[in-house]
C-alpha cells in the first residue's frame, strides 16, 4: 500500500513497503496511545510523503480528529492556526517545534493551552526546552518517540506514567502487544541484559514487509530468526521501556567506553551562549578517536570560545568525553527530507578531519 524511501545513512536509499493491512492496524494502534479522540485537531506540518508526517496522519484519521496540513511551513501564522483551531495534538523533530518556539518567545504568543499531547525527535538537541516550554504554558504532555520508514513511526512512544526524565528521550514501549522488542549484542544477536547497550531489534506485524526491487537488502535486515536489524543503539530499561541511544554508526569509542555523543552535545548547549551543538568522531593521531564538537553561537557577539567551552565540558564530564577540538562555526549544515531537518553528521567529520590539529572560530576569519 505505501513504500517510504529510506534515508540511506547505512548505504543506498532504498524503499521499505508496507501493506495495507499493517497500515490500517498500526494507525489504530497509535490513535490509542495517543489519546486521540472524535473533535481532537493535529497538525500535519511534515509531508507526508515522510514515515513520520504519514504516521502522525494516519493515527489522527483512525481516531476521528481533523488534520489541519500546512503545505508551507510559516512558524508565526502556523502559531495562529493552533490558536484559532485548537489543536491538540503535534509529532514532529525539534527543528520544527523549535522554529513554533523561537517564534513564540519573539512575541508572537499565540495561546497553546488547547495543546494535549506532543510527540517529539531530537534531530537538533532541544526538545527538553521544547517539552518544558509547552507544559508551563500548556500543561501539554511530551512524549519522545522511536520510529523508522521500516517499523512506522511512533512505533515506540512512553507513557505519562514514565517520569518527564525518561519521557523525554527517545525511546519507549511498542504501541501494541504484538509488536516485540529486544535488545542484542549486534555481534551475534545474543539478548543483552537490562540496562546493557546494543542494537535494538523489531518483530511483529509493524515490521517492513519488502524492499522493493531490492531483495537482498531484506536477507541482510533481518536475522535468521526473523528479528529486523534497525540499526540503532539503545538499552532496556527496568520499568520495560527502551531508551534510544543513538544510531549505531554514530557511537564514539572513547579510551576504550562508547559513548553517545548527545551526552556531551547536550552539556555544550547547556552553555548559555551556545544555540547548537553536534560532536562527531574522528580518528585521531595514535589511531584513536577523538570527540570533535562544532557549536553554533547564540549571535556573532557570544562570548565563546574553544578553551572555555572545554573547561565547561569537564566540570559535568569525565575527562575522556571533553571534545579534542571545539569549532565555531555560523551554521550547522543541514539536510531537509520528509521526517524534517536533520545535521549532516557525515559533513561535520569532514570538517573535523580537514581542520585537524586547529581550532576554528568564523567570527575570527579563520576556514569555513
Amino acid at each position: 500500500a505505501v513504500a517510504f524511501t529510506t534515508s540511506g545513512s547505512t548505504g543506498t536509499p532504498k524503499l521499505a513497503a508496507h501493506r495495507d493491512s499493517a497500515v490500517v492496524r498500526h494507525a489504530h494502534a497509535d490513535s490509542v496511545i495517543m489519546g486521540v479522540r472524535e473533535g481532537d485537531v493535529i497538525l500535519g506540518v511534515l509531508p507526508v510523503s515522510g514515515v513520520f508526517g504519514f504516521s502522525t496522519a494516519m493515527a489522527g484519521l483512525a481516531g476521528g480528529a481533523a488534520i489541519l496540513m500546512e503545505p508551507v511551513f510559516d512558524a508565526a501564522a502556523t502559531l495562529e492556526r493552533v490558536e484559532s483551531l485548537r489543536v491538540t495534538h503535534i509529532v514532529g523533530g525539534d527543528d520544527l517545534f523549535g522554529r513554533l518556539y523561537d517564534t513564540w518567545h519573539e512575541g508572537r504568543r499565540a495561546d497553546l493551552t488547547t495543546l494535549r499531547w506532543l510527540g517529539i525527535a531530537d534531530f537538533l538537541g532541544r526538545s527538553h526546552d521544547i517539552a518544558r516550554w509547552v507544559r508551563d504554558e500548556a500543561g501539554a504532555e511530551t512524549t519522545g518517540v522511536f520510529g523508522s520508514s521500516e517499523v512506522f513511526a511512533l512505533a515506540l512512544l512512553w507513557s505519562s506514567d514514565d517520569p518527564e526524565s525518561v519521557r523525554w528521550n527517545g525511546g519507549g514501549r511498542p504501541v501494541e502487544s504484538a509488536i516485540e522488542v529486544r535488545v542484542v549484542d549486534p555481534l551475534d544477536d545474543r539478548v543483552l541484559a537490562t540496562g546493557e547497550e546494543g542494537e535494538l531489534q523489531f518483530r511483529g506485524p509493524n515490521v517492513v514487509d519488502a524492499y522493493l526491487g531490492n531483495p537482498d537488502a531484506a536477507a541482510r535486515a533481518f536475522t535468521a530468526d526473523g528479528w529486523f536489524r534497525s540499526g540503532d543503539l539503545a538499552r532496556a530499561l527496568d520499568t520495560g521501556g527502551f531508551r534510544y541511544v543513538c544510531r549505531m554508526g554514530d557511537v564514539l569509542r572513547l579510551r576504550g567506553f562508547l559513548v553517545d555523543p548527545a551526552e556531551i552535545e547536550h552539556r555544550l548547549a547547556e552553555h548559555e551562549n551556545v544555540q547548537t551543538a553536534k560532536v562527531v568522531g574522528i580518528s585521531g593521531s595514535g589511531g584513536y578517536t577523538e570527540a570533535v564538537a562544532f557549536v553554533v553561537p547564540v549571535d556573532d557577539g557570544a562570548d565563546l570560545d574553544a578553551s572555555s567551552l572545554k573547561t565547561w565540558c569537564r566540570d559535568r564530564l569525565a575527562a575522556f568525553k571533553v571534545p579534542a577540538a571545539v569549532h565555531v562555526i555560523e551554521r550547522m549544515p543541514t539536510t531537509v527530507g520528509g521526517n524534517g531537518t536533520k545535521i549532516r553528521a557525515v559533513e561535520l567529520r569532514e570538517w573535523a578531519q580537514r581542520w585537524s590539529g586547529q581550532e576554528v572560530d568564523y567570527r575570527k576569519g579563520t576556514p569555513a
